[in-house]
């Protein structure tokens, strides 16, 4: 069957019809020599659309493409290509990060045709491994081949076979009867790069957010300085025995394994086992997922389904945001109408967290930040409201609390009396009197 199936990427790109939603994989295990054949095709196909989301290969073929070419890019949590989005050239979907499989594999939503995969050579049963996550990629696989076998020929699986990709563990594997053409070449795997200095602002954070965590709790984290600042502070207070339920796989979950602040021993859903859905950083943290009985990936709609989320007890989820109002919603993926990133999973682990028995969701932000024109004068990140056009991604009804560095906001079950002075307390002081001002214009108090 291997060889029946091994062609060249040419040969395996003209297997996608005209008129179909093609998937390529999300951040890292973007299979680049399929997606750069079929790029090549573009002046002879028609109506075809490249869907993936995280884009941090920055020196792609795709970026060549715009609203008015046969081929078009859908780039659902954009880093690289922001600009290409705030322009048009490229779009985005909105969507909740534990909804994907479902709305890309369903009939009456936006079914996902052409799976292009990056995976590890096969083993002796006939199985791939995704390696470094499951997220939607493998539901919508395992959908393509299902509606092949049905006689839909424009549904196809795509396999790029890659010797550097790890062979993780967890439900992220693919047999070789599901997919219909296989493409042996190697590729470097995109890494992150080094993190920053953690600044003073940000570990004063850090020791507020792991006040929360106790020992034996369960934690999700993204990546950035602030949840290093997070990370730090475990290290600091000695907490022992955490657990790890969390979308993304980060070095960040690397250092705290390699310190024995993270065990697992002590969760209360699937105990002795961290587990993600996708995994994105360094090469480092690739090999410590290779062949690690310790850590699972599973597809997205078990990762970040809150109900599944809420099965671990005192889970303590921590997530960043780009702004937040007087009446605390929060403001995470626009700088105004213009689209800088995408919710993720922060809404889907802010509702598993109030779900959990003991469970805590935080959105942790500096107070302040500098406008990306220049001029160096301050802005604060709590402002009266949501800069006009802004995407409010955590509602005011769901946010739990909100951390800078000047303190704990507890926002959830609040009245909005009552959250907006909690709110103006951990503003910068050369803020409050500004915002008390506008919050009694408003009756806030």
């Amino acid at each position: 069957m291997y060889k029946q199936k091994l062609m060249t990427a040419q040969q395996a790109v003209k297997m996608v019809k005209n008129g179909t939603e093609v998937w390529i994989g999300i951040a890292v295990p973007v299979p680049l020599a399929l997606v750069d054949a079929l790029v090549d095709r573009e002046p002879e196909v028609e109506d075809i659309t490249i869907n993936h989301i995280v884009d941090i290969y920055p020196q792609n073929t795709w970026v060549k493409l715009n609203r008015a070419t046969n081929i078009k890019v859908d780039c659902g949590y954009p880093t690289s290509s922001r600009d290409r989005v705030v322009s048009g050239d490229f779009t985005m979907t909105p969507n909740r990060f534990y909804e994907l499989p479902k709305i890309y594999t369903d009939e009456n939503y936006r079914p996902m045709h052409v799976a292009m995969l990056m995976v590890t050579p096969m083993d002796k049963h006939g199985y791939f491994c995704l390696g470094l996550g499951a997220d939607a990629t493998l539901p919508i696989a395992q959908n393509a081949a299902r509606r092949r076998r049905e006689g839909d020929d424009r549904y196809v699986v795509l396999a790029q076979v890659n010797n550097q990709v790890p062979r993780s563990r967890g439900v992220n594997y693919i047999h070789i009867s599901e997919i219909d053409a296989i493409v042996e070449q190697d590729q470097d795997l995109a890494v992150l790069p080094e993190t920053t200095t953690i600044s003073e602002e940000e570990m004063t954070i850090g020791r507020y957010c792991a006040e929360f965590v106790k020992d034996g709790s369960t934690i999700q984290l993204g990546i950035g300085s602030i949840p290093n600042a997070v990370a730090q502070a475990f290290l600091d207070t000695h907490v022992q025995d955490l657990g790890i339920h969390s979308e993304m796989a980060c070095d960040t979950m690397k250092d705290l394994w390699d310190a024995g602040i993270v065990t697992n021993r002590r969760k209360t859903f699937m105990p002795y086992r961290s587990i993600f859905t996708f995994a994105m950083g360094s090469r480092k943290l690739y090999d410590w997922l290779d062949d690690n009985p310790g850590i699972e990936f599973h597809p997205v709609d078990f990762v970040n389904n809150p109900h599944i989320i809420g099965k671990n007890d005192n889970l303590v989820s921590i997530n960043a945001c780009l702004q937040v109002d007087l009446t605390g919603q929060i403001c995470s993926e626009s700088m105004g109408w213009k689209q800088y990133t995408h919710p993720g999973g922060q809404v889907d682990f802010v509702n598993g967290a109030f779900q959990s028995r003991g469970g805590v969701s935080i959105i942790a932000t500096q107070s302040t930040a500098q406008p990306r024109s220049g001029g160096g004068q301050l802005i604060s990140k709590i402002a009266p409201q949501i800069t006009p056009g802004g995407i409010i991604t955590t509602p005011r009804s769901s946010a739990d609390y909100v951390i800078t560095e000047y303190g704990v906001a507890k926002i959830k079950g609040q009245s909005v009396r009552q959250r907006v002075r909690n709110l103006i307390a951990i503003t910068h002081p050369q803020f409050r009197d500004e915002l008390e001002w506008e919050a009694r214009q408003r009756n806030l108090i």
